[in-house]
This record gives C-alpha cells, sequence and structure tokens, in this order.
C-alpha cells in the first residue's frame, strides 16, 4: 500500500498568459553559444507510466528549460490531480484517501504525549508513516526552486523504480511548489521586458537581475521568509495551519544566492539558537553527508555552513526546527534565463541549476526513506521531554501583564493560537517569589494581576516557545568573537549574522512582560476570547462619543471617520467624563461638531467601532472632573482627514515601503497615494498633508519642492536612511542632527537632555531656599559635574565616534524612555521597547532646542544604593544621566558597548516645526515587519494625527 500523500500547498492567484518567446531564444542559444547544456537528464533512465501526462505534453517544455510560469505550474498540477492515484491536492490512493483524517489525528496525538498513553504513543512512532515537507521557491524571484518542483512532482506521479515505489510504501512526501505566487510572476514579468532576440550571460544584466522591487517579495513587498516568526501575512498564516496539521520531521527550504557562488545548503553554523533541540544539529550533519555524496558523484562544486547562521528564528527551515523537524536550507546560484558566465568561464544554465535543485530533493527524500522512522522516534522523545514535569522546562512561565491596550493583547493570543503555544489566564492575584523583567531588574515576591496571561514553558513547543518569548537568548563566544573580529578587521560585518540579532514578541509588541521560576499556579485556566458585544443603541441625549485611546485601533477609527466625514476630536490628556475615566489619545465624536453633517454621525461611528471590534461610550455631560479637561478646552484637538502620499521607488527599500504600505492598507484602512520619488520636482503636491519617506536615499533636487511643501501645512515623516538626508549639515530640511555632524555641540544637546529630566522630575528648590529673603551664595548648577568629567576635545570625539560607528547593532531590542506629554506617544507607556538597526543609513539623531524629542533611547531606574553626600551624575556615552540614576538599555539582542555608549540619549523619534507644517524622524523603521506593534503606534499617530496637532492648518488644494 502507498503511504504517499503529495500535497501542493501553494497559494495560487490570478494565472498569466504565458509566452513562446522564451523557447525561440534557446533555440537561438544552442547556435549562438554552442555547449551549453540544455538537455539534462534530471532521471537517467528512469521509465514512467505513459497514463501520466508529461510536463512537455502539458506545457510545451520540460522542467529548467526556463521558468515555468504560475499558470503552467497550476496546469500541471491540476491535470496530475486527475490522472495519478500517486498525487492529489490532498491525497494519494484510493486506500490512503481513507486513511488521510485518521493519520493526522494519529500524528496530532503522538504531538502531544499527554494526550495519550505512553504504549500507544510507542505504537504510533513504530507505525505511522513519518512525513517530509518540502517548500520551494519563497522568494519569487528564486525561480528554480519551483521548477525542480515541478520535476520532483511528475517523478513521484509517474515513475515507476523501486526506490520511488520503497519512498511511497515508507513516508508521506508533501510538497508546497511555488510559495510566492505574486513575487514569481512579477519576477517573470520584469525577464519578458527585458528580454531580446538574442542570449545574454553577463550576469550584471537586467535579464538576471531584475527591476526595482524585484520577486523576491509577496503583493506588500513583505519577505515571507522572514514572517514565520510573525505571522503577519495570509501566505505564513495558510502555510503555519497547514504545516501544523501534519508535524512534519523534516523540511526542506529551496532557494538561491548570487549568480556567480556555487550551491550552499545545511546545516549552518554559530551563532545557533540555543532554543533549537541539540539532536537537530546530529542529523542535520547526516543529511548534508548524504547530499554532499550525491554531489560528489555529478562532480559539483558546494560548501555547507560558511555565511548561514541558524540565530533569527523566523524562516522557513528555522521555524520547523524548533518543532522538532530537521530544516534544510538549499542555495543554488541565480540564474534566470538560458545561463551565465562564471568567473572561472564557463557557462551555467538554468536548466543546470535546476538540476542540482533535483539531485538535492532526492538526495535528502532517499536518507529520509532510510531514516524517517528514527526521526519519528525522536520527534516523540523530544515532545515528551518538553512535558515532563521535572523535565528542563518545568519551573518556568513567561507572563504578559494586562493592559488596556486591547488590540495587542488581541494580536498576541491570536499569534499564540496560530503557532499553537497554550495561554493561560489568572482569575485573580497571585504572588510570584521571583520575577525577572525586560530590563533585566529581579523582583521579589511580585504581585501578578488577575487577567494576566500565563505562557508556561513546559507545553509540547517549549523550544519554540523559548524562542518566541525569551527576552533574552545569548550567543556563543565563538560567533562573538568571529563577529568582532570581522568588524575590526573590515568595518562592518561580513558573514556572521544574517538577520536581526531580538525579536522577543511580548517586547515588539510593547506589552508589558515578565518571566516567572514556576510552574502555572493552581486556578489558572486555557485563556478563553471574550465575545465583543456589538453596541445596538446609543444615547440619544449623549453630548458626545468615546473611543478609549489606550487602543491602537482607535487611531484607525479617528482616520476612518474623518474619511467618512466625521469631525472627530483627539484628547492630547488623559480626562474623565460622566464618572467614566479615558487614556489621552482618546477619539471624542461630538454631537455640535456634527450637527450639520450629512448622515447620522452617530450610526457612522457605531458602525466603525464595530467594524474595529471597539467598544464605544457614550457621555451627557463636557464638564471634566477636578482639574482634568472639560469638552470645551484646548485639550480635545480637531482632526484633519489625513491625505497620505507615501514617496518610493528611486532607490527607496522595498521591505520598509511594503511594511508602511500593509499599515496603511490593512491596518489604519485608509486610502493614500504612491508617488514616484524621483518624479516629485514635477507633481502637485497641494493635495496632500501627509508625506512619508520610508528607509533610502533622498535626492538633492528633491528637497525644494520638499520644503515648499512642508513650510506650506504640510508634514512630512522620513524613516532611516530618509531622516539622515533629512539632517545633514549642509542642505537637510531637519535641525536635528546626525551625532557625528555636531561633536563639536555636545554642551547644547547635553543641557537639553538634562532640562528634559528636571522637567519629568518636577525639580524645584529646597522650599527654605526657596522663600527665603536672604541671597545664599553657593546655588548648584545642575552642570557642575563636568568639573570632576571633562568632555574630551572635539578630534578625540570623532576619533571614538568612528570606532563606535563599527559595532552599531543589527536589530538589537532597545529601551526608550516615553515624554507623556507629546501627542506622538498617545497610547505608549513610560519605557518603550524599539528595535533598531534593521538596516544602512541609520542615523544618531540628536535633537535640541526647536526640536522635541518624544522618544530618546535609554531608560533610567534608581540605583540600589546611592551616596546621597554626592552629586553622583555622570556620563554615559556623549551625555549625562541624572543623580541617583543608572541607564538601561539593552533589552533583547546583540548591542556591543561602544554602540550603547553611542546610542545612549539618542533620540528615536524626533518632531520639529518648519513653516506651518512640521517633520517627524524615525531613526529606524517603526511598523517593521509588520511586527512592532509598540513603534507603530507611534508611526499611526503621526499618520493620522499629524495634520491637526502638529501642523499650523492643512494643506488646500
Amino acid at each position: 500500500m502507498n503511504k504517499l500523500v503529495v500535497l501542493v500547498a501553494a497559494a495560487l492567484s490570478q494565472c498569466i498568459a504565458s509566452s513562446s518567446a522564451a523557447s525561440d531564444v534557446s533555440e537561438t542559444a544552442r547556435s549562438v553559444l554552442p555547449g551549453l547544456r540544455y538537455d539534462v537528464e534530471f532521471f537517467a533512465n528512469a521509465t514512467y507510466d505513459p497514463s501520466i501526462s508529461t510536463p512537455e505534453k502539458l506545457i510545451g517544455f520540460s522542467p529548467g528549460a526556463r521558468a515555468a510560469k504560475h499558470a503552467e505550474i497550476e496546469r500541471c498540477l491540476k491535470a496530475w490531480n486527475a490522472e495519478s492515484e500517486r498525487i492529489h491536492l490532498v491525497a494519494s490512493s484510493s486506500e490512503n484517501l481513507a486513511r488521510l483524517d485518521p493519520i493526522q489525528k494519529d500524528l496530532a496525538k503522538l504531538s502531544d504525549p499527554r494526550k495519550v498513553d505512553a504504549s500507544q504513543a510507542d505504537n504510533l512512532a513504530e507505525t505511522l508513516p513519518p512525513v517530509a515537507w518540502l517548500a520551494y521557491s519563497i522568494h519569487g524571484n528564486e525561480s528554480s526552486g519551483s521548477d525542480a518542483a515541478l520535476a520532483v512532482l511528475y517523478h513521484l506521479a509517474a515513475a515507476t523504480d523501486a526506490e520511488t515505489k520503497a519512498l511511497l510504501d515508507s513516508s508521506i512526501v508533501i510538497i508546497d511548489p511555488m510559495m510566492n505566487p505574486d513575487g514569481r510572476d512579477r519576477h517573470l514579468k520584469q525577464i519578458e521586458e527585458v528580454r531580446g532576440a538574442m542570449p545574454n550571460v553577463d550576469h550584471q544584466s537586467l535579464l538576471h537581475r531584475g527591476d526595482w522591487p524585484g520577486g523576491r517579495t509577496n503583493h506588500y513587498l513583505f519577505d515571507l521568509n522572514r514572517d514565520w516568526l510573525f505571522g503577519v501575512q495570509p501566505e505564513t498564516q495558510g502555510r503555519i495551519r497547514a504545516i501544523s496539521a501534519w508535524h512534519p520531521v523534516l523540511m526542506v527550504d529551496v532557494h538561491e544566492m548570487g549568480p556567480l557562488d556555487t550551491y550552499l545548503f545545511s546545516p549552518p553554523r554559530e551563532p545557533i539558537n540555543p532554543n533549537i533541540p541539540q539532536r537537530i544539529r546530529g542529523w542535520s550533519a547526516l543529511f548534508a553527508r548524504d547530499q554532499a555524496a550525491a554531489f560528489d558523484r555529478m562532480q559539483w562544486h558546494y560548501y555547507t555552513g560558511e555565511w548561514v547562521d541558524n540565530w533569527y528564528p523566523g524562516y522557513s527551515d528555522a521555524w520547523a526546527q524548533y518543532r522538532g523537524a530537521v530544516g534544510i536550507l538549499y542555495e543554488q546560484a541565480r540564474i534566470y534565463e538560458d545561463a551565465v558566465r562564471r568567473p572561472e568561464g564557463s557557462l551555467l544554465t538554468y536548466r543546470e541549476a535546476v538540476h542540482h535543485q533535483v539531485v538535492s530533493t532526492m538526495a535528502n527524500l532517499a536518507t529520509f526513506r532510510t531514516k524517517g522512522r528514527a526521526l519519528l522516534r525522536e520527534f516523540l522523545h523530544e515532545r515528551r521531554r518538553a512535558v515532563d514535569p521535572s523535565g528542563p522546562f518545568a519551573k518556568q512561565c513567561f507572563v504578559v501583564l494586562p493592559s488596556a491596550n486591547a488590540a495587542r493583547i488581541e494580536r498576541f493570543v491570536n499569534l499564540m493560537s496560530l503557532q499553537g503555544v497554550e495561554v493561560y489566564q489568572t482569575a485573580q492575584d497571585f504572588v510570584a517569589e521571583s520575577a525577572v523583567d525586560p530590563l533585566g531588574r529581579t523582583h521579589k515576591k511580585a504581585t501578578i494581576p488577575a487577567g494576566a496571561l500565563l505562557i508556561p514553558h513546559r507545553q509540547p513547543l517549549a523550544h519554540w516557545v523559548g524562542a518566541l518569548l525569551e527576552f533574552d537568548p545569548q550567543m556563543k563566544a565563538e560567533a562573538l568573537e568571529k563577529e568582532r573580529g570581522e568588524l575590526l578587521r573590515h568595518g562592518q560585518s561580513a558573514s556572521t549574522i544574517y538577520d536581526i540579532t531580538g525579536w522577543s514578541i511580548p517586547l515588539l509588541f510593547g506589552l508589558d512582560a515578565l518571566v516567572l521560576k514556576q510552574d502555572l499556579p493552581a486556578g489558572v485556566l486555557r485563556y478563553a476570547p471574550k465575545d465583543f458585544a456589538r453596541p445596538t443603541a446609543l444615547d440619544k441625549e449623549a453630548t458626545a462619543l468615546v473611543i478609549d485611546g489606550s487602543d491602537d485601533r482607535s487611531v484607525s477609527a479617528a482616520a476612518r471617520l474623518a474619511e467618512r466625514g466625521v469631525h472627530v476630536r483627539v484628547a492630547d490628556k488623559a480626562f474623565a467624563l460622566d464618572g467614566q475615566s479615558f487614556a489621552r489619545g482618546s477619539v471624542v465624536i461630538a454631537h455640535e461638531d456634527n450637527a450639520d453633517a450629512p448622515g447620522d454621525f452617530a450610526q457612522t461611528a457605531m458602525a466603525v467601532a464595530a467594524e474595529l471590534r471597539l467598544d464605544i461610550a457614550t457621555v451627557r455631560s463636557g464638564m471634566g472632573e477636578g482639574d482634568l479637561p472639560d469638552l470645551g478646552g484646548r485639550h480635545f484637538i480637531r482632526v484633519e482627514r489625513p491625505q497620505v502620499a507615501v514617496l518610493t521607488r528611486d532607490r527607496t527599500n522595498p521591505n520598509s515601503y511594503g511594511s508602511i504600505w500593509f499599515l496603511l492598507d490593512r491596518e489604519l484602512g485608509i486610502r493614500h497615494t504612491h508617488l514616484d520619488k524621483g518624479l516629485l520636482q514635477r507633481m502637485d503636491l497641494r493635495p496632500y498633508n501627509v508625506l512619508v519617506l520610508p528607509r533610502g536615499p533622498i535626492a538633492p533636487n528633491v528637497l525644494e519642492p520638499l520644503k515648499e511643501w512642508v513650510e506650506a501645512g504640510g508634514t512630512l515623516i522620513a524613516v532611516g536612511q530618509a531622516a539622515e538626508d533629512l539632517v545633514k549639515k549642509e542642505g537637510g530640511l531637519s535641525k536635528a542632527r546626525n551625532l557625528p555632524d555636531v561633536l563639536d555641540k555636545l554642551d547644547e544637546y547635553e543641557m537639553a537632555l538634562i532640562r528634559e529630566w528636571l522637567a519629568e522630575q518636577g525639580d524645584i528648590p529646597d522650599a527654605q531656599q526657596m522663600w527665603a529673603h536672604v541671597l545664599e551664595a553657593d546655588l548648584n548648577y545642575p552642570w557642575e559635574f563636568e568639573e570632576k568629567s571633562a568632555r574630551p576635545k572635539k578630534e578625540a570625539l570623532e576619533k571614538r565616534d568612528k570606532w563606535q560607528a563599527m559595532f552599531m547593532p543589527q536589530g538589537a531590542i532597545l529601551a526608550s524612555r516615553v515624554d507623556q506629554k507629546h501627542w506622538l506617544t498617545f497610547g505608549c507607556e513610560n519605557y518603550l521597547p524599539v528595535l533598531v538597526g534593521t538596516g544602512w543609513g541609520i542615523p544618531v539623531l540628536m535633537a535640541a532646542g526647536s526640536v522635541q524629542a518624544p522618544v530618546r533611547l535609554g531608560v533610567f531606574t534608581p540605583k540600589d544604593a546611592v551616596d546621597k553626600k554626592k552629586n553622583d551624575i555622570a556620563r554615559v556615552g556623549w551625555a549625562a544621566v541624572p543623580a541617583g540614576q543608572e541607564m538601561r538599555l539593552r533589552m533583547s539582542g546583540l548591542l556591543w558597548p561602544e554602540a550603547a555608549h553611542r546610542l545612549a540619549n539618542a533620540a528615536y523619534a524626533t518632531q520639529e516645526k518648519l513653516g506651518k507644517g512640521q517633520i517627524i524622524l524615525f531613526a529606524d523603521d517603526p511598523a517593521f515587519r509588520g511586527a512592532a506593534l509598540g513603534s507603530a503606534r507611534l508611526f499611526a499617530n503621526a499618520l493620522v494625527y499629524g495634520p491637526g496637532l502638529g501642523a499650523s492648518h492643512p494643506i488646500e488644494p
């Protein structure tokens, strides 16, 4: 009986028509470039069932002759689904079809040993078919993987050899042949647009490089191979659900790399995340040896590791490893059309590139055929260890404290549910013996309030739970030594770290969290989401309707209401009306403001609140309690309808642009325009009151039109490298500066900091001195500590800054302190985790004078012991730390001490006036990968509230 299920899990979007030009060009290439290997046999001497249609019959060419289009791959899948007993979209033979549901259910039992007795689990591990999941071309412009999948699918469907039969008798193989159809279609269209009549083997040609933004990403320009951790995109969500239902013990992730490279495959090298099961390393080495032997038989070049680490857990193969599968990465030298000339002068054809991928797949499946049973046994053993009350994951629990920001709590719980992580909730307060917070502080006898979410480390997905929630996993010394050596030799990291180094979900989501050294307390229950009660009637006598600003969705509500013609206000201060308390940033829809508005504004408000699952309150009296604001006062500010344009193309970073696009489109849900940044001089900018510059350089010739527009009342928001260009000493629009440009003016910036923290502390002189009639001779000044801590001269500071700049972080989560009185920080607590170092061109923003810094890097916390007789103000980096305080900066990820001193006290976000408008700068991507919810709230505030709160008046068309 066959035990093969080949599941085609590709997301199939709109089909496109194929072109016949490529096959004609290949014929030309054969004559112009003799010796090219276009007729490589993938499966030498194989025989096939004649009743199964060949790829040539279905699409007119064999896999690898050129890149198959989405519609062509779909055509093959549908045909083989109809013709083959082995391959269907969900099943294989009729006998296997009957067993499909029971197999899945038994695999689910095996994945949670708590739900099945030991003998039954052992029996399942010996009888169930182990599952392999093969995933191809998650980057749409890495096309050879999907064509290899097509060849492998046909072979498994029709081959008559004994090895294929043995594989089918012992395994379930699930093939996802095209993980990114949007990107693939975009890529192949670009290739068609630059295709010439003659073959081109120059790797620098557009034919082999593509055009902006390339086909790597999906529709919203998200890199889907970084999304497995966050589950933001629908493609990822669907795959997580599908793969989780099958519990594979092997997952292959097929990619491409630079065209002049050779072939890379797993295992990776350090840093390796400590949450990855140790046994995976041994299996990775075994699979690699067999794969290498297959390549040696073909006399092909290859290598393992080198530039591939396994630190960031959001890659396809990495995600599977935390869940118990052996994850294997392939990277084939990228060949888009015909061939590329190699450095040694030889030519590598696209067909050969596909052949390499096919051989790799079949080598892995051959190993899997003989080792799959052992992998399944170890999978069970690992899951037993994960839930063992005396095992390594006992006595640890992650806590997310209650929050008024229901949107983030809901998003967190939904992500945990998607990832298969168990979440519990406390019904009453309890006291934990010890708790550690994200700033590294230990709290004894910590009270955990009712309503807190608890995630025990001891559960079936224990390894994955640690990767998702740990505040601070740490790299081995050997990885740090290599990284430091590369920085010192080359001035930048060459290969050690491939992605961000900090990603803890509670931190990125801006949620207050703790780690407890204990198991779940008694009396907790599995988290059950509360049903949203849609309001059905509103008080006809209400003076105003209010949506609380603690919830991130309140910003979306304000924007959508403004778009629908409803006049709204936002409160820049907390208030209480009719006995109900509301946070600053709350949205107010007043009756008087909308008395002449068309339609029923109250029903519109209720409908928007229901869309967003938001509670909406009614108040009759506009008088605030005590000294709190009254509805008619200055603290309730009219929101101007945001008319947003995002400037893109012209070297804009696609990922930065995509994350902003996604936030506007899918999170805020407001209309906006995308403009070509390179054509800005020719455009009429008056229809917009908000312009957004994602990460990427700004050409000098667009600065003048931008300046004129801002001065007329516009809100300009810039991110990363765009912000860096705006703060340039020569020609920049902003009065903020980059640290290297103001090393001779640090006293000025330090004074601004001192004023900020003295104002925050409520600095008042001693009462006796304050009301004295006699003037005392001595008076202390906050900067007098400089006599003991003299600042180096400019030359020394420049030398120091260049040294520190080498060690800037690569995606570390840093603590930032928040100005609670600035409108940009609505919805934020006193400190906010922010991700810093996600790409090139990250400025160290310096703010003083007219430039406000609503968010600065570094949080002040009281020292354990303070000598009150001494003024212990001291400098950390370029600026002072208040007396009796110490600075905490790094929360998660790698941050060298040199970079910490450079970044401490710098601004993460700035806001300043320019004419009637304003400029808002973010040092790094606030909407990073759709997952940095804390900093994304800052960005949403800027987009929606900027025209009314920071600019004098909106731009008039």
